[in-house]
């Protein structure tokens, strides 16, 4: 194995942590040359070493997921199992584990367990919905904080069922902030010689994620707009992302903001004089009509396949 290089070069890590969402922030940390060992059980290791495994090759998941990492047995129910992680926290400067809410704590390597052996610890925790709450004590899945979160239902066609993305949105996107929590906790911790602890979770990365969608459907008290084509904004500064297939099955996809733009788009696409004898000259017209805003998306179509199809 090559010497680690990077801007993380001289970080210590330790993770008792599997899956996606569990595994993917110390992957990126070992990329930048952090030293990253990974905890595995006894007997079989991380069980994602099964998930995924295409003949001749191992387990798409679990390479995908811990590249770059270094993996030790211990059987933490075991006292010398324990002390022998607790002797790796010395010498850490982050630790991770997405044991469900109190597990840690219980098995003696919660946060305060550990901060005492290492106050300058970065400590990251990962779980389903969170440390407090209802759902606190419940284990977590991508699919499961797809469909809490709004993602689900964003990816949905309207009048269609919930449709969950194939990538795993939830486990990346709470990797990639636990990801970005800890490198911030760490800066601060080689500033002040106090370390912290960041808890996310998928149902969390789920909410930022969302961003000004959600935020807009809770203040207009109305569902996102879904489907092949969303339309939002504002009557005088409308915007639409739309996705159609050209006469050659192709796909034809376009994003614009404001209505100078709506012309200008339409009208290097050839129909935009079409639209305008239908009465959507003006993108705004059709914000806050559903009958309106259904008839433009099948007029654009229409449009778009036989204008593509004979250019």
């Amino acid at each position: 194995m090559s010497e680690p290089h990077g801007p993380l070069q001289g970080v210590r890590v330790v993770a008792c942590s599997t899956a996606q969402a569990g595994t993917v922030p110390y992957m990126l940390m070992a990329d930048l040359g952090a030293e990253v060992i990974k905890i595995e059980v006894p007997e079989g290791g991380d069980n994602s070493r099964g998930s995924t495994v295409l003949p001749g090759f191992p387990s798409t998941y679990f390479e995908t997921n811990n590249r770059g990492v270094r993996s030790l047995t211990l059987n933490l129910k075991t006292d010398e199992g324990r002390d022998i992680l607790k002797k790796l926290v010395a010498r850490a400067d982050i630790f991770g584990q997405n044991f469900r809410p109190g597990a840690a704590e219980k098995n003696g390597f919660g946060y305060d367990d550990l901060r005492r052996i290492n106050p300058k610890l970065v400590y990251i925790s990962i779980s389903g919905y969170g440390p407090k709450g209802p759902n606190a004590h419940l284990p977590g899945t991508d699919s499961m904080a797809q469909a809490l979160g709004g993602i689900a239902q964003a990816y949905a066609t309207p009048g269609q069922p919930l449709k969950t993305g194939i990538v795993s949105v939830a486990d990346e996107t709470c990797a990639i902030l636990a990801f970005g929590g800890a490198l911030a906790a760490l800066t601060y911790a080689r500033t002040t010689g106090i370390g912290q602890k960041v808890d996310w979770s998928l149902l969390g990365g789920q909410i930022r994620l969302m961003g000004w969608t959600l935020a807009t459907a809770m203040w207009r008290n109305r569902d996102p707009v879904t489907g092949q084509a969303r339309i939002t904004g504002t009557a005088e500064r409308p915007g639409i992302s739309a996705s159609f297939n050209d006469g050659d099955g192709k796909p034809l996809v376009f994003q614009l903001n404001g209505a100078r733009a709506w012309r200008s788009a339409m009208t290097a696409l050839g129909f935009y004089e079409r639209l305008e004898r239908e009465g959507f000259g003006d993108l705004g017209i059709v914000i806050d009509s559903e009958e309106k805003r259904a008839a433009l998306l099948s007029l654009l179509a229409k449009s778009t396949t036989r204008n593509m199809a004979s250019g």
